[in-house]
Parts: C-alpha cells; structure tokens; sequence
C-alpha cells in the first residue's frame, strides 16, 4: 500500500503533465488586445484608384463647354463663363407669332455628306428656303441687291466669285484661294476682303478696286500692312474689322485707305462686326464669358450691351434693313433657356430679336450643321462657322 504523500506527489505530476499539453494544443501566441473603443485605425487610399468611385445621385454632373474661338475647336478643359454660374438668358423666350418681315435671308449650310458649304436663302415674308449656291459660303450682296460676292470651295474655282443676283455670268474677281469674306463698299464698286497668301499665314486686308492689272490693293498703316479678319464696311465709307494693334487686340475702326486706325473694343475674340443701316451701332460676337454672345457697341467704340447671355453658341449677327430686327444663328434648342446641351458640331438654328435683344425667338424650325472644314481645303485656310456670315437683302 502506498503511502499518501506519494500518491499525492504523484497527482502533482500528472497535473503539470495535463496543463502543457493543454497549452501545447493551445499555441504560443498571445490572445490580440482590441483598439480602444474611439480609437480610429488609419485607412490606406490609393493615389490612383483602377475604378473610379461612384459619386452620389444628386451630384451635378460638370457641364460641358462649346468649342471656342478662330482656329481652335476644342477648348480648355473646365472652362467656364466668368460672369454666370447657371444658364442666364438675357430674355426670356418671346411667344407669340413673328413680326412681318420682308426681304431674302442667304445663310451657309455645311453639308456633311457633300463635305462643303452651300448658299441657302429664305424668302422671310413666306419662310420659303432653296439652295441658291453649291459650294460657296460667305455671301456679299450690295446694297441694292443687283450683285451677289461669296467665297468658292469648288476645287475648280477657288477664290472669291460675283454675279448678277438673276443668274447671270459668274465672274472671278480674287483668284487667290486663301482669299474670304467680302463685303462691299457704299459705291457697290468696290468690296474689303481678308486673305492669309502671304507666307507668314497672317491675315491681311485688301481692297478690290477691279482697276488695271493689279485688281486689289493691299490696305496699310502706318507703312505696315494692317492684320485683320472679318472686315466690314460702315455707310461712310470707314471699315470696321478684327485685328490687333501691336499687342492691343479687338475691333478696330480705319478710313478706307488704312488711316487713323481706332481701336473700339479691347477683346481678341471680339469678331465678326455688323453695322446696322444708319451706321451708328455695331452688332457683334465675342467669347468674352467663355461661350459665344452677341453684343453691339455704338460706332465709337462706347455704351457696349450684350444681347444674348446663356450657355451656348451665339453668333453672326446681321441686321434688318429698317434696322429694327436682328437675325442671328445659335445652337438653342425647343428647351432653351431651361435646359443646356451641347454636342460637338452640333446643330444651329436661326433666330431673331429686336435690336435691343428683346423678344427672342427662332426665326424657323429649320437646322443645320455650320461648323466645318471642306474636303480638300488646308487647315490654315478654313476657321470653321466664326468665319461665316448671313446677308439679309433687300
């Protein structure tokens, strides 16, 4: 018989025994502490995620922006009108029929299909359209409306044309294919037009006289030859255009002969000058804001409005014979002014308003594509829709 010390040394034994193999079975690693309730553990962000994250429902997509000035298509990204954080008409859509108008509107259409512009015209007292010109653009009528000027894409004939408004034999007057936009001066003689044939590419002004053998005159200030697009005469004789003067860029008024240049707006994008009949104010467009807008100044440079004032494109002003209207081209839609969209070389629209910007509307359902490049014209001899003009004749 054992004695009870013993058997007690030995239930010791096997106890120690049993407890190291529990722990054994157990592992050797500490049980983890957990974070201190409120403690935050950082969280590990990508600097450039694979997939983007989804942004909530009500978060405004950013809206895109039309395409900008001479030259450039596709403008900065972000960019903004300085002046609105919205969609801000300057009126408000007028209802109600048209007033009466009268007289023949001749606009450009670019044909994608043909890949070049057409003359349209608009008979405004029945709102009848045909196609009056294949591949010409930038129409010239005189006062009168005997003659009609217009820049050719026919790769036949390239240059600037004329012809009686009947039909009649076409005449080149300016062989030159870089040549465009002519406007005809008081004496229906004569017409401005700009031209970039010289190597540097710069658009310069000239005067088509028609006379000896040099039928067009290069315009000059100063001995320097002037630099300038979209040039337009006033009734007396003067001709506003774009230009720049040394680094002071904008509008400029000029005497025929190329004297007492005048700046009267201090914007590069300021553009394609109308002078309305009298000759007192001068309709515009300008990107001023970010987006296209049509503004008039009067014929000194001073007391400067803008007529329109919305996100899109707005331009190519050109004025009533009684002066009381101005027809224009936008890429407004049936929604405006509650609803902006806008794709690139999207579709215009012509409108109508008074000459105060009042009582905006479209002047026809009709639209249009008038952005473009035609098939088998350079670059640097094309600048697309801001380049374009509509007549309105008698």
């Amino acid at each position: 018989m054992s004695s009870p010390r013993w058997s007690g040394f030995t239930m010791t034994v096997l106890f120690i025994l049993v407890a190291a193999v529990l722990l054994a079975a157990c592992g050797s690693d500490p049980t983890p502490t957990p974070a201190p309730v409120g403690t935050l553990r950082p969280t590990f962000t990508p600097v450039t995620p694979e997939q983007p994250t989804e942004e909530p429902a009500n978060t405004a997509s950013p809206t895109q922006t039309p395409a900008p000035a001479a030259g450039t298509r596709t403008p900065a990204a972000g960019t903004e009108p300085a002046a609105a954080s919205s969609p801000s008409p300057a009126t408000p859509k007028a209802e109600g029929p048209l007033p009466e108008l009268s007289g023949t509107l001749f606009f450009p259409v670019f044909d994608p299909a043909d890949q070049t512009y057409h003359i349209y015209s608009m008979d405004l007292a029945s709102m009848e359209m045909e196609k009056f010109i294949e591949k010409a653009s930038q129409p010239a009528i005189t006062s009168d409306g005997v003659r009609i000027a217009w820049r050719s894409w026919d790769q036949e004939q390239r240059g600037l044309l004329s012809r009686p408004m009947d039909g009649a034999e076409t005449w080149k007057m300016v062989t030159f294919s870089e040549a465009a936009r002519p406007d005809w001066a008081p004496d229906n003689e004569r017409f401005v037009f700009p031209s970039r044939q010289e190597q540097d590419r710069q658009s310069r002004l000239y005067l088509f006289t028609g006379a000896g053998e040099e039928p067009f005159i290069e315009l000059r200030t100063h001995g320097s030859p002037i630099i300038g697009r979209t040039p337009a005469y006033l009734p007396d004789g003067k001709i506003v255009y774009q230009g720049c003067v040394e680094s002071m860029c904008g509008l400029y008024l000029i005497g025929e002969g190329g004297d007492n240049p005048r700046q009267l707006t201090a914007f590069k994008d300021d553009t394609t000058p109308a002078v309305s009949p009298d000759g007192e104010t001068i309709a515009y467009m300008s990107k001023l804001s970010g987006y296209w807008q049509i503004n008039v100044i009067n014929a000194d440079g001073s007391g400067r409005r803008s007529l329109t004032d919305d996100w899109y494109w707005n331009g190519l002003p050109v004025w009533s014979r009684d002066g009381e209207y101005i027809v224009f081209v936008s890429t407004r839609d049936e929604n405006w002014p509650d609803n902006f969209q806008l794709s690139e070389n999207t579709d215009f629209r012509l409108w109508i308003m008074d000459a105060d910007g009042e009582n905006q509307r479209p002047l026809s359902d009709f639209t249009f594509k008038l952005d473009g490049v035609p098939a088998g014209v350079p670059q640097d001899e094309a600048w697309g829709w801001i380049e374009e003009r509509l007549i309105w004749a008698p």
